[in-house]
């Protein structure tokens, strides 16, 4: 990986400072545009289902979902297209979403998870990229947002089941 300005080469050298050895996350980068990065050393993070930020943002499309998370989140979120239960990252503070216990939003486990950290300039697939790129040093997600989130999604969901089959699916 290449930091193409200075900011991005800030940004970084932050995330690459949550990895005992930097180095090695900036070798990741290069080598293959992701490096794996602990949970609660820099930040923590929220895995949250496909199915829930569609269903929040109303809509599949990776521009749209974007914008909309980029909004209300307004912080980095990675999207991860790798797996097929594809995922996203919401990037939170150290210590903020507690609460989050369920399969379809869950808190990764601070100093025991490791988790795929796109390089900055990585917005795109294939693979894991940022949805929702960091825009500067430390630089997460409003743990309030990534809540109203979660919740408008799930009942968006809850809808949808009492409709049935009666009506398209929007998205």
């Amino acid at each position: 990986m290449s930091a193409d300005t200075d900011t991005d080469r800030a940004i970084s050298d932050w995330l690459a400072s949550a990895h005992p050895t930097p180095s090695t996350a900036w070798a990741e980068w290069q080598e293959g545009g992701i490096a794996m990065l602990p949970t609660g050393r820099a930040f923590d993070a929220v895995r949250v289902s496909a199915e829930i930020i569609h269903a929040a943002a109303g809509s599949r499309d990776p521009r749209f979902v974007g914008a909309y998370l980029s909004n209300v989140m307004d912080g980095p979120v990675i999207h991860d297209a790798y797996d097929v239960r594809v995922r996203y990252y919401a990037m939170v503070p150290l210590g903020s979403c507690a609460r989050h216990l369920t399969p379809d939003a869950l808190l990764l486990t601070p100093r025991s998870t490791w988790l795929g950290v796109p390089a900055v300039h990585r917005t795109a697939r294939p693979g894991a990229y940022w949805i929702n790129p960091p825009v500067y040093q430390e630089y997460l997600c409003a743990p309030d947002g990534v809540d109203e989130v979660i919740a408008l999604g799930r009942r968006n969901l809850a809808t949808l089941g009492e409709l049935g089959a009666r009506q398209p699916v929007a998205w």
